[in-house]
């Protein structure tokens, strides 16, 4: 179901996100409480609904734990994948929480739809807390819609 575009797919491009948000140790800014959290994917999610994908991701690099090169290079894998979401997907309708799930005191999911004309993609915020504030430890968005139920 993923798209190829210049023989690279949508689900590779995925994977390399996933892989450049996952393999970091950098310090990143913190978030005194949850609800800055959620403010914070918040406002991420609401430049995704004005098609600003950029703009979005961009909000998210003061809380990452990721180095300055990789987390450019996350921005020029998304700047390519923009093209293929816009004409698969088409125009953004809205977003809205799916899911907001809570592992133990230190973890935090925080579970997006973004509504296309033709599709939706899920986007996952994991928030943790070393001490007491918050990081934005990773985020990643996909179109595995089926894996939301329980019933497949």
């Amino acid at each position: 179901m993923f798209t190829s575009y210049q023989g690279v797919t949508v689900k590779s491009i995925l994977f390399i996100i996933s892989l450049v948000l996952f393999s970091s140790n950098t310090l990143a800014d913190t978030l005194p409480s949850k609800d800055k959290a959620k403010e914070l994917a918040k406002s991420v999610m609401a430049e995704m609904g004005k098609g600003n994908m950029e703009a979005g991701t961009k909000l998210t690099k003061p809380y990452l734990m990721v180095p300055e090169h990789e987390y450019f290079a996350l921005i020029d894998q998304m700047k390519m994948q923009q093209p293929i979401i816009d004409q698969r997907f088409g125009k953004t309708i809205s977003v809205e929480v799916a899911a907001i799930e809570e592992v133990g005191e230190s973890l935090m999911l925080i579970l997006y739809l973004q509504k296309f004309d033709k599709h939706v993609l899920r986007w996952k915020f994991y928030f943790y807390k070393p001490r007491n504030e918050w990081v934005l430890n990773t985020f990643m968005f996909d179109d595995q819609i089926q894996t939301m139920f329980q019933v497949q």
